[in-house]
């Protein structure tokens, strides 16, 4: 049975209610080393907690394992504690993945946090979602739902052939591109939107303001 993952990492989660009500329906809960302590604030207990556990302090590690929670130490330097989690989410038998607390004050790990989506399987559906933002990996297409001038922004993460959406305030056809072109701030014209290339991969940005 096919399952649906969250992986909570460890970076800022401010609206709590907000995070918790995502969870419904999901199957596993998996923290990123000091995703454990979101996961606390959010009265969850995950299924698993794993990295180097440099995070976590041994108290809240202990909390989790008192109530069954499975830990996983691994120390590969190589890899951060989110694709550590990822890595574990891909034996699971996943048919979503759904990234919490991705997002935070570190740029770095946030980038490198974004980036991990274009490793990741590519018919696993992947989001990372905080308060504001909803980001997904697309190298082929993928339909849009949303209010009308909802903000969706495309960041390139290679060069692009074929792009085109419709449904969108500025339209693009069938448009090769390198990357460094974005198409930053445009907005839901109708209630389905659709985003299509023939080749590379693109970030697709839903900004609630």
């Amino acid at each position: 049975m096919k399952n649906k993952i969250v992986i909570i990492a460890n970076g800022t989660i401010h609206d709590t209610v907000f995070h918790k009500k995502l969870l419904e329906g999901f199957d596993i809960i998996i923290c990123a080393d000091g995703g454990a302590y979101s996961a606390k604030k959010m009265d969850i207990i995950p299924d698993y907690i794993i990295g180097d556990l440099d995070s976590a302090s041994s108290s809240i590690i202990e909390f989790f394992k008192k109530n069954n929670t499975k830990i996983i130490y691994d120390n590969n330097q190589e890899k951060t504690d989110l694709e550590l989690a990822i890595s574990l989410a891909e034996t699971l038998d996943p048919y979503e993945i759904l990234i919490l607390g991705a997002i935070g004050d570190r740029i770095d790990h946030t980038l490198a946090n974004i980036l991990c989506l274009a490793n990741i399987k590519p018919d696993i559906k992947v989001q990372i979602i905080d308060d504001k933002n909803t980001i997904e990996l697309v190298d082929s297409a993928i339909d849009i739902t949303g209010e009308k001038d909802e903000i969706i922004s495309i960041v390139p993460l290679t060069d692009l052939l074929g792009l085109s959406y419709s449904g969108l305030k500025w339209i693009v056809n069938n448009k090769d591109t390198k990357f460094g072109w974005f198409g930053i701030s445009n907005r839901i014209s109708e209630y389905n939107a659709n985003i299509s290339l023939n080749s590379g991969k693109i970030l697709v940005i839903k900004v609630r303001e």
